[in-house]
């Protein structure tokens, strides 16, 4: 067991360290990263940088059991299976991804940047592959049987799942190495998810107009409705291929990131090189009480993507065109949302801002159950998905704040932690959509306003016990601890560079018990 002294002397050696290290040089070619502030170009081009993903998250989980089942005619198990394929290869690849991403330094990614060349990567891989997915089978055979039909989608969902994947866990590590400021982190990932918003009205707001003009809106989803998710499609990566574009030309990652890293691997000592690997993370019960936080707010957000158009289709029995509206009210209550992330996050501190949004959610699941009739399908739902939607937003927002504050500036280590996060959730996800569609049954009118219900309180109600019981996520405070004393040989160091100095508002340092796990 270490002594007080012992680990004071350690805290003192990594604060230390730390300055001794940002003190280096900056290499060619580093000048205007995103450091100490953030420039308005570059913070836009990080939000656009995950607007492919979002488009094909919006209509992954949207519609893939529409099309799947209703479309394709699939059955609703098989249905369930595709989805599921698609999901654990997702949590398989976000892991792996995570941990090349953190370890691999080869030329071009020393040179390009890590996270930007898998960001590249996957950009491609989910460009080739993602139009296969959402179109009539280009393979006679595929149509012979439905076993071939499903074995033909899980081909192509395979590849752009891994794409998606190396997709989102670069951008989410990004965010911390582009900045080491709590709230700036907070600000990166208010703006992404504004554009999450902006990509899922996108999405519905395409499929209301393609279903409007091609006279499908009054109709239910059904095989004629082939051509419509082509065009979506098409519009997807055309959106997608501009935005991808912008992101690499304005976002400039920090090549020292490197660098640091390798003086840090060559500084630390055994114990040191020990306690900073990825294996030491397992040992932090922050790590899981994190996890679960992560797990449940993306339960909550994409399971409500995945079976509210079945709630709206086979409990409310609504016609195609509100499968899109309700969505798109749904996310623009969302959008709304974001542009107060931030500053709820900085006033009242993750906690209460989580515990917020589980108010949200439990409100609508009480009244998405009491609610019944007419007055409740044509105008009541509008509200349901308004609270929804504003919920979503919340929830997500702050669970990923809460997991940069978990990497603190541990970045040689973010895109492992956010591939663990995203292997969970993506475990789940896919386990519980397999689960209600295996269990769907057929006479039960009432099936799917149950799973909404049940999707809005359970991860609620587990995230709500997993996030107050964190060390870390209250009110941020304005105090930073004192850098212990250094003496320089030639002993010409400036009597206040011992001096604690003074933070503005809203740049705290993140809390030691954050660094430390």
């Amino acid at each position: 067991m270490p002594t007080n002294n012992q680990t004071d002397q350690k805290k003192g050696d990594d604060q230390k360290r730390a300055i001794q290290l940002n003190q280096l040089p900056a290499l060619p070619g580093d000048e205007g990263k995103m450091s100490d502030s953030l420039k308005w170009f570059a913070f836009m081009s990080y939000g656009v940088g995950h607007v492919l993903n979002d488009l094909v998250a919006s209509m992954w989980f949207t519609y893939a059991l529409v099309f799947y089942h209703y479309v394709m005619q699939l059955s609703s198990i098989n249905a369930g299976a595709v989805v599921l394929v698609g999901q654990l290869t997702d949590a398989v690849a976000t892991a792996v991804i995570g941990v090349l991403s953190d370890k691999t330094n080869i030329y071009c990614t020393d040179r390009y940047g890590r996270r930007k060349t898998w960001h590249l990567f996957g950009s491609v891989l989910v460009f080739i592959s993602l139009p296969f997915a959402f179109s009539p089978p280009i393979l006679p055979q595929a149509e012979t049987s439905e076993l071939n039909t499903a074995l033909y989608y899980c081909f192509f969902i395979v590849f752009f799942q891994i794409g998606w994947a190396s997709i989102e866990n670069s951008h989410m590590a990004l965010a911390s190495d582009l900045t080491p400021i709590r709230d700036e982190r907070t600000a990166l990932l208010s703006i992404r998810y504004s554009f999450t918003v902006f990509s899922n009205i996108l999405v519905y707001v395409v499929t209301w107009i393609v279903l409007r003009s091609n006279n499908a809106s009054k109709t239910q989803f059904g095989p004629s409705e082939r051509k419509e998710f082509q065009i979506v499609i098409l519009v997807i990566m055309i959106v997608g291929a501009m935005t991808t574009i912008i992101f690499h030309i304005g976002v400039r990652e920090p090549l020292t990131n490197n660098r640091v890293n390798r003086e840090l691997l060559m500084t630390e000592t055994e114990a040191e090189r020990a306690a900073n690997s990825f294996w030491s993370m397992f040992k932090h019960i922050t790590l899981y009480q994190t996890a679960v936080v992560y797990m449940c707010s993306r339960i909550t957000v994409n399971m409500t993507l995945v079976f509210l158009p079945m709630y709206l289709q086979d409990y409310l029995k609504l016609e195609a065109e509100k499968l899109a509206l309700l969505p798109l009210i749904m996310f623009l209550s969302s959008f709304c949302m974001s542009l107060l992330n931030k500053p709820m996050n900085m006033k009242l501190g993750r906690k209460y801002t989580y515990s917020f949004g589980v108010v949200l959610s439990l409100g609508s699941a009480l009244w998405c159950y009491l609610g019944s009739g007419n007055t409740f399908a044509k105008y009541q739902v509008y509200a349901v998905t308004i609270i929804i939607g504003i919920a979503c937003s919340v929830v997500l927002v702050t669970s990923q704040a809460l997991t940069t504050d978990l990497i603190g500036d541990k970045t040689h280590r973010g895109a492992f932690t956010f591939g663990l996060m995203s292997f969970t959730d993506k475990v789940c996800n896919g386990a519980v959509v397999m689960t209600v569609q295996s269990l769907h049954c057929e006479t039960c009118p009432n099936y799917y306003r149950d799973i909404m219900c049940y999707n809005w309180t359970i991860p609620s109600i587990l995230a709500f016990i997993a996030v107050i019981s964190l060390p870390f996520g209250g009110r941020p405070t304005l105090t930073v601890p004192e850098v212990p004393e250094t003496h320089s040989s030639s002993g010409n160091q400036h009597p206040d560079q011992s001096k604690k100095q003074p933070i503005e508002k809203g740049q705290e340092a993140l809390p030691s018990y954050a660094v430390n796990s």
